[in-house]
């Protein structure tokens, strides 16, 4: 492991030497050989103990120290083959240490980063300075603000956790990073997509979000974000249906006709909206500024907040009689809660439980449908409201023609 973690890196850096006309410090011959000087002496511990692994990590730092200042003294400050040589070094130890995974996994991290130079270098200098704001206010919300906060239960009957409302801000705040890296890596249109395969699976009203406050920025993306909400909403309803598999598979017979419908409803929809409409001109995203939202963030975190509780209050006020009422309220804010809940309850009475998780998903997609009409502009609304309509409407009409047998 260490011989061949040594490769990869000696490789890369034997050509980068290579393209700026310099002598080779160390290349593919070389650092192998460092990777072992960290490697033997960790194997021999047992028997030398830790002072042949410092003074074998003495002489590598050394040769990079004469190798820096030699090239510095040249005119080339630069240090990323000396610092290489270090990193090939401690990793040649992980891997006599026994830890042959992590060992593996971070040399080819390594080798990779150096190979990306070129798009790292590239991608940096696309960032403006709100962009580079915009990165450290979102890891100031999850990095610090996050782990402080408490995971119990407060307020009305202890239904608002702190930590897992501000965990909705940080999933909405992420997705719009995902968002952003993708446009500069593939470009606007094709990287809304992305956007919505990726964030279907974790929240498809955290995208719906996301696209909403892009089309306020750049009404000319409008057909791309509204095809990224149908895609995100696509994947939450076959979601739902394999989360239902999962808890009580006897349930699926009614169920999979209804997500079914909305998926086949929403993957047509998503198809034709992902075409470039005429006159609508694809852009290449240099021209989009910050994307991160603090507001919009907040905004959802606070409504996801209200729902919750107007959830339990229901739940207490109606009790069990307003079943549908507590999946179609319940699933505003998050339409995997209600399906879980309502799939692992009565598990002799799969009649009733099936219509619920029927009625999530449609209120899922309803409240969708609202939140972009709301908060986005122009043709975005329009066109991502129709076929979110359209998909609310087939499983609507999936679930008349299962449950009342029309």
């Amino acid at each position: 492991m260490a011989l061949l973690v040594g490769f990869l890196i000696g490789r890369n850096r034997e050509r980068a030497e290579a393209r700026k006309g310099r002598d080779v410090f160390a290349g593919v011959r070389t650092f192998p050989l460092i990777a072992l000087a960290g490697a033997v002496p960790t194997l021999l511990m047992p028997v030398a103990g830790p002072a042949l692994v410092v003074a074998s990590f003495v002489a590598v730092a050394a040769v990079a120290v004469v190798s820096y200042l030699r090239t510095s003294a040249q005119g080339d400050i630069g240090a990323t083959t000396e610092v290489a040589t270090i990193a090939t070094f401690l990793l040649g130890a992980l891997a006599g240490s026994g830890q042959l995974v992590a060992a593996g996994a971070t040399g080819v991290a390594v080798a990779i980063l150096l190979v990306a130079k070129p798009r790292l270098e590239a991608f940096s200098r696309a960032l403006t300075s709100d962009e580079i704001r915009a990165a450290l206010e979102f890891a100031v919300i999850s990095v610090i603000v996050l782990p402080l906060l408490p995971r119990c239960g407060l307020g009305p009957w202890a239904v608002l956790n702190p930590f897992e409302i501000w965990m909705v801000v940080v999933l909405v705040s992420a997705l719009s990073f995902v968002g952003f890296v993708a446009m500069r890596l593939l470009g606007e249109r094709r990287s809304l997509a992305v956007t919505g395969a990726v964030g279907g699976p974790v929240s498809s009203t955290a995208v719906t979000l996301a696209m909403a406050e892009r089309s306020c920025a750049d009404q000319d993306i409008a057909r791309a974000a509204s095809s990224a909400v149908v895609l995100a909403s696509c994947v939450m309803s076959l979601r739902i249906g394999v989360l239902s598999g999962i808890v009580s598979a006897g349930i699926l017979p009614r169920l999979l006709p209804v997500v079914g419908a909305m998926a086949v409803v929403g993957g047509i929809g998503a198809w034709w909206l992902a075409r470039t409409a005429p006159g609508e001109a694809v852009t290449s995203g240099t021209h989009v500024g910050n994307p991160f939202s603090p507001k919009a963030a907040l905004t959802f975190g606070a409504i996801y907040a209200l729902v919750l509780l107007a959830v339990r209050a229901a739940q207490e006020t109606i009790g069990e009689g307003g079943t549908y009422a507590a999946s179609a309220l319940s699933a505003v804010a998050d339409v995997d809660g209600p399906t879980i809940a309502f799939s692992r309850l009565r598990p002799l009475a799969d009649g009733w439980r099936t219509p619920a998780a029927a009625v999530a998903a449609v209120a899922n997609t309803l409240a969708k449908l609202g939140l972009g009409v709301s908060l986005g502009v122009g043709r975005f609304r329009l066109q991502m409201a129709v076929v979110l309509g359209l998909m609310a409407a087939a499983g609507a009409a999936a679930a008349a023609a299962v449950y009342l047998r029309f």
